[in-house]
């Protein structure tokens, strides 16, 4: 079986170049950025940040005992966003659910709205998370408005916020924000020639098949990057991952319908270069089976005899 080509309307060159926001590569690199807790309306949250080799880490302590939230925020910006579809940041996260924050020229009852988008940027690994305008809602003071819509050709303000309604620390690293237009939608045939795959499909993070392929590919990073491989796993529930972008629930259920993979159902495929499944399985392989079968290909023995 092959992976079929995308429709030619899908090329990777059709999305508009992200624009960089925010970066950390010096103390000075982009907007300035101050700290909001709780404890402006008498909560007892402790937050704050530090930029330190490239990274922004965002920490501190919630507590829901009169608040429960800490927030950083950038002193006053003018962003015109109009071209873009949404904010991607890149961060690592501790398993807790983020607020990305925006603010225009809009205001209700003389006040300035907050405009909030919520993500998870999962636990223990660096992630790329798109949140699209669409779903930044106005608030003012943590209540829902009903308007106004926000505008993303007026930004005046951005922010990062938690507030998920549970105590304890919290840490956050982020690395850059960017404003990107929309990707072409993901397709595996994007990976051909360029990269093997190996694709796990499963219900849900714990699935026990899932959790065993991953303990597998903790102990062989090396291993499994030195084959030019790159790992696909689709969720039922839980994000979905094609390397560190992750995929929508219409593109994950496009890329079962390629691969004729049920959902609610484990199932593992190995992609070679060639776009071609080289082996199904419906239970978690072993990764020295799957290098040595990966090892037996000839492109692979091609490319270990150039070396």
């Amino acid at each position: 079986m092959t992976v079929p080509a995308p429709p030619s309307d899908a090329s990777e060159s059709d999305a508009q170049e992200d624009l960089l926001l925010a970066d950390f590569t010096s103390a000075q690199a982009g907007p300035d950025w101050y700290v909001v807790n709780d404890n402006v309306m008498g909560g007892r949250s402790e937050g704050g940040f530090r930029v330190e080799q490239g990274e922004l880490y965002f920490a501190g302590r919630t507590n829901t005992d009169g608040g429960g939230f800490s927030s950083i925020r950038t002193k006053p910006v003018t962003f015109d966003l109009s071209e873009y579809n949404g904010i991607r940041v890149r961060v690592k996260g501790d398993g807790r659910r983020y607020t990305w924050r925006l603010t225009t020229d809009a205001r209700w009852r003389g006040q300035e709205i907050g405009y909030w988008a919520d993500f998870e940027p999962g636990e223990g690994a660096w992630r790329t998370v798109n949140i699209p305008f669409s779903r930044f809602v106005p608030r003012y003071r943590g209540t829902r408005l009903d308007g106004p819509e926000l505008d993303p050709a007026r930004i005046t303000g951005m922010g990062l916020m938690i507030y998920d309604n549970l105590d304890g620390a919290f840490e956050l690293r982020l690395a850059s924000v960017h404003a990107y237009s929309a990707q072409a939608p993901f397709a595996l045939e994007q990976y051909r020639w360029k990269h093997r795959v190996l694709l796990v499909s499963a219900p849900a993070p714990d699935d026990t098949d899932l959790v065993e392929v991953q303990k597998e590919l903790a102990a062989t990073r090396d291993e499994f990057a030195d084959r030019d491989m790159v790992l696909v796993t689709l969720l039922d529930s839980g994000p979905s991952m094609a390397g560190d972008r992750e995929l929508s629930v219409a593109e994950t259920a496009a890329a079962r319908a390629v691969l004729e993979i049920q959902a609610d159902t484990f199932a593992l495929r190995l992609i070679g270069k060639d776009g071609s499944v080289k082996l199904a399985r419906d239970a978690a392989v072993p990764m020295p089976e799957i290098f040595s079968l990966v090892d037996t290909m000839p492109m692979r023995q091609r490319e270990m005899s150039d070396r």
